[in-house]
Order: structure tokens, then sequence, then C-alpha cells
């Protein structure tokens, strides 16, 4: 799978599936034919704010549209940085 900026994550190698957002994604190319090396932004999980992850393409599994509008916490497009966009399930107490 080929990941571009604004895809939806979870690195592979966490105990715990913790939602990232691809901030780039370079491919370059390797022996067998193409690789991606992505930057992530971690959404949620133990980090302070700012952190980037660094992951092979094969190193994290693409987060699917439903598992987003699910509970999972979103963010706005980058211009602005928007605060976190929360569902309505999140919203409930």
């Amino acid at each position: 799978m080929i990941y571009q900026s604004g895809d939806y994550v979870y690195p592979a190698d966490l105990p715990r599936p913790l939602l990232c957002r691809v901030d780039r994604a370079e491919t370059v190319s390797v022996r067998d034919g193409r690789s991606q090396i992505l930057r992530l932004e971690p959404l949620e999980g133990p980090w302070p704010q700012g952190t980037v992850l660094v992951r092979l393409d094969d190193c994290v599994l693409p987060a699917e549209p439903r598992q987003l509008w699910q509970g999972a916490l979103i963010r706005a497009p980058r211009p602005g940085r928007a605060r976190p966009v929360r569902t309505s399930s999140q919203h409930a107490a």
C-alpha cells in the first residue's frame, strides 16, 4: 500500500493500537522494489505533543475509515492546526 500525508495508521510494533496520522511519506527504491519511510504524528498515546514517530511502511497497519468515526480521535487538516474534533460517542460520559 502507498501512504500519503493525511492517511491514518497504527504502528504495528506497539503493545496496543495507537492512532497516528501520516505527516510525511518518502518513497525510496530498494532492491525488491519500493518502500516508504513514514513520519507519523501520534494522535493518542503516552507521548507529549510534538512527538514524531518514524516507521517503514511495512511496520504500520492502515486505519479503516469505519474505525475513525467509531470513537477515534480525529484531527482537522493541517492549516491553522485546528483543535481535535471528537465524535459524538466521545462526548457521552
